[in-house]
């Protein structure tokens, strides 16, 4: 099964987020839009795994994890990462307490290097997809001033999930399998 641990988000800001992706979708000429249901912000990536391995990758979040304290992320900017031709990812950026996040993102790392998951080569990026394969009528500039100009709910950074993700009626889906509170 495909999973990733991540943090999820309220309804009410999922709803936000449409409301961006709908002017981002107003000045595209096409794109791959992500569903509401989908919004996320992913500490790690996990991939395949047996079933199996679940509890293993519980018990050691909740090692991991067990005095890290609960804090809150704001999304105040947006990027993208280049395709050929397109926006192959188009992105919200959260904000506030990053270093906070990095810590909690380090912490997951070393609670799935235990567990026998390689390790992130990459610097972490944290983002909010929100769209792919976009091609704009407009300059990014102008999603990206209506971004900076928007005033989002902020993000409560309060448990941690492994989600399952898998293709469901050609829609990706995500579903919790577990969550781990935080202090």
């Amino acid at each position: 099964m495909r999973t990733f641990i991540g943090i999820d988000f309220p309804k009410s800001l999922k709803e936000q987020i449409v409301e961006v992706q709908s002017f981002l979708k107003s000045i595209s000429k096409k794109g791959r839009w992500k569903y509401i249901d989908n919004f996320h912000l992913t500490l790690k990536f996990l991939g395949e795994i047996e079933y199996e391995k679940v509890e293993k990758i519980r018990q050691a979040l909740e090692k991991n994890l067990k005095d890290f304290s609960r804090f809150s992320l704001k999304i105040s900017s947006c990027g993208y990462f280049k395709g050929h031709g397109n926006l192959r990812v188009v992105y919200l950026k959260p904000d506030g307490n990053l270093e906070k996040l990095n810590t909690l993102f380090s912490l997951v790392e070393d609670a799935m290097a235990e567990v026998g998951f390689e390790r992130e080569k990459r610097e972490y990026t944290p983002h909010i997809t929100i769209a792919q394969d976009v091609v704009l009528n407009e300059p990014f500039e102008s999603f990206q001033k209506y971004v900076e100009s928007f005033s989002f709910d902020e993000i409560p950074v309060e448990k941690v999930i492994l989600f399952l993700s898998e293709e469901i009626d050609r829609k990706r889906v995500y579903t919790p399998i577990f969550d781990i509170e935080l202090e």
